[in-house]
């Protein structure tokens, strides 16, 4: 199954299942950098209407698309609060592959509910489909964190740099205030492309 392909069944399963969610990870970045970047994943974030059930939610959609749901962790980064360490559904790998391709994250990570409820009010559309698409404030936060858990991680870099050169609008403000709520920052290696009053 072409990721697509993946894109819009999961669009499908997301919007009849009892949850918010909403687009993230590379088919979220593309829409806002300058040059659109290849990607195979297929990432979304989702909070089902009772939090607990967002982990049943996601593989039950993740099944309706013809995959095999796994359950999958992200270690907690150095200064993280403890949280309940499943925050991802994953599909399990085709052969061949190292990764599934469609991941799901659960709002046991910290940025996720706040993303996926401001998302419902930053609809998309993608051809197929309107989509709720994570904002990108919302998609910086996402980023810097996964950066402090894993500073390598380049495509997240690139994705970064790529956003501050091509939004002017961004709103700094909120930006500011949940860096701070998320005790996260601008990564250095990128910090001197971030609007000024990020760059701390």
């Amino acid at each position: 199954m072409t990721p697509l392909k993946v894109l819009q069944e999961m669009v499908k399963a997301l919007a009849s299942a009892e949850c918010d969610f909403c687009l993230i990870g590379g088919h979220a970045a593309s829409l806002y950098r300058a040059q659109e970047r290849f990607t195979r994943d297929v990432d979304f974030a989702l909070v089902a209407h009772r939090l607990e059930d967002s982990k049943n939610v996601a593989s039950q959609c993740i099944s309706d698309v013809g995959l095999k749901p796994v359950v999958a962790f992200i270690p907690r980064g150095d200064g993280e609060p403890d949280r309940n360490s499943i925050c991802l559904v994953t599909s399990k790998p085709e052969v061949g592959a190292s990764t599934g391709i469609v991941d799901v994250l659960l709002p046991d990570l910290p940025w996720i509910s706040e993303a996926v409820q401001r998302a419902q009010f930053n609809l998309i559309d993608l051809q197929f489909a309107k989509v709720p698409v994570i904002t990108p404030e919302d998609l910086i936060l996402a980023k810097c964190y996964a950066l402090r858990n894993s500073p390598e991680r380049f495509q997240d870099l690139d994705d970064l740099k790529s956003i501050f050169e091509s939004i002017s609008d961004l709103d700094l403000d909120y930006l500011k205030m949940r860096l701070s709520d998320l005790s996260l920052c601008i990564p250095q290696q990128i910090v001197r492309f971030a609007p000024k009053s990020l760059r701390f």
